[in-house]
């Protein structure tokens, strides 16, 4: 029987911390072997400084891991309950990956349904597909309300007041520049019917979305407190925007 997955966040960055690290526990041990008859106290420091690194680099991989697969559920699991629910809302979710907050999204609105739109590039998540987020949604009992599209969070292909909620989790650190995140913020304002809730979680960035938040006059502001999910600090923050 299939089991729901969403995937592991910066695989090749996971991957590559263990590799190293496991590189350098050969390394250590490989040198201790060779000198330890030759040189006096070298080869223990030598295998202790390896050592040591590899501990660190095993560390890093293994904090990224349980952000992936447990610290990322908690973190967005207190956005979406932060958020205040009706049960029919129209929702949106801004670069999607496997699904993990439509999903949310769309058992907290029972009567209403979730748009799921993401690039889904394999950079930033495992196996990231639309079929994978169909899968999961499947798999999760929801698929009856939640579709999924393809769709660039600086371009989004709705008409402005389409939704009541728009959410996103983890994706807009992905784009590089500060005045394309900016565009992506200002493009979920504008698809955002007035009195909607708008949540964004993310790594470094959520100072920078409050000050558009500001700046587009959205009211009831707040930010979480800090987590460190992939070593990195994290936050989601939360606005609604102002009735006409």
């Amino acid at each position: 029987m299939k089991q729901v997955d969403y995937g592991i966040d910066q695989p090749d960055r996971v991957r590559s911390l263990g590799m190293v690290g496991l590189v350098l526990m050969g390394t250590g041990v490989g040198q201790f072997i060779a000198l330890q008859n030759s040189l006096v106290g070298w080869p223990e420091i030598i295998l202790s400084i390896c050592l040591w690194l590899a501990i660190l680099l095993f560390v890093g991989a293994g904090v990224m891991l349980w952000s992936s697969k447990v610290g990322k559920y908690g973190m967005a699991f207190s956005m979406i309950q932060d958020l205040q629910w009706n049960g029919s809302e129209r929702v949106l979710d801004v670069g999607t990956g496997r699904g993990l907050v439509a999903v949310m999204a769309a058992r907290k609105a029972p009567f209403g349904n979730v748009v799921g739109i993401d690039t889904w590039s394999q950079e930033h998540l495992s196996e990231n597909s639309m079929e994978g987020a169909q899968e999961n949604a499947t798999l999760e009992r929801v698929s009856d309300r939640v579709q999924f599209e393809e769709g660039e969070a600086m371009c989004l292909n709705f008409s402005q007041n389409s939704f009541d909620v728009v959410v996103s989790s983890l994706a807009l650190h992905t784009i590089r520049k500060r005045s394309d995140r900016t565009k992506a913020v200002e493009e979920m304002i504008r698809v955002l019917r007035p009195g909607g809730q708008l949540a964004i979680m993310d790594i470094l960035h959520t100072r920078e979305y409050e000050e558009v938040f500001r700046k587009k006059e959205m009211k009831n502001i707040r930010r979480s407190p800090m987590k460190l999910l992939y070593c990195l600090p994290t936050r989601f923050v939360i606005a609604e925007k102002k009735l006409k």
